[in-house]
């Protein structure tokens, strides 16, 4: 069943999965489905579940901030390769237990680097939200580019006029916006910096 629902959401998109459809997939009944399953949302998270368990566990490294950006590369990349994931998870509701161990992993390297375990919690919502609208704008960017539309943003950003928007005009001129979209690792250094710069002000305060 989990199978079925995974391959519907991989070929039509994550609105596209009901128990009718998944009972269609299996030739079997939606009445039969919910022997096993209470309702669509736990399907859902047997699904995440399946997607988490699939997530590698690397070696991590012994500093703080280098194990930081290695769990969130590991988030990201996780993600990235099932763009449905995002809109489930941005809705809040729903998770899978089989990534609590990298959540806790996140919170352990920024009690390491000095932040309380309440900041730790702020510290790792900041950082999600990073990747979740990174991820959402890489996926949106990559829709419009396989629909074949053209990005009126682009149009609009790269024809700005220099005289009366000199900042904007500058970066059009060095071609910034048509640059791929890449920099998460630079964005998620320099929220890390931030956040443990603020526990490193917060120890040397008398």
């Amino acid at each position: 069943m989990v199978a079925a629902a995974e391959t519907i959401v991989a070929r039509d998109g994550i609105d596209a999965l009901t128990m009718r459809r998944v009972a269609r997939e299996l030739h079997s009944s939606p009445m039969a489905l919910y022997r096993h399953v209470r309702d669509k949302d736990e399907l859902l998270v047997l699904l995440l579940d399946r997607l988490a368990e699939r997530l590698p566990r690397p070696a991590l490294p012994v500093d703080p901030r280098r194990r930081l950006m290695t769990l969130w590369r590991l988030l990201y990349d996780g993600l990235d390769q099932s763009p449905w994931v995002v809109e489930v998870l941005v809705k809040g509701h729903l998770m899978a237990r089989s990534v609590l161990w990298v959540m806790e992993e996140i919170l352990a390297a920024f009690v390491a680097a000095g932040l309380t375990h309440d900041e730790a919690a702020g510290a790792y919502r900041t950082a999600w939200q990073l990747t979740v609208g990174a991820l959402t704008i890489r996926h949106g960017l990559a829709r419009t580019a396989a629909s074949g539309r053209p990005r009126f943003q682009l149009s609009l950003l790269e024809g700005v006029d220099p005289a009366t928007l000199p900042n904007l005009g500058a970066v059009a001129r060095s071609g910034y916006w048509s640059r791929p979209l890449d920099d998460y690792d630079q964005g998620m250094s320099a929220l890390l910096d931030g956040l443990l710069r603020q526990a490193s002000a917060a120890e040397g305060t008398p």
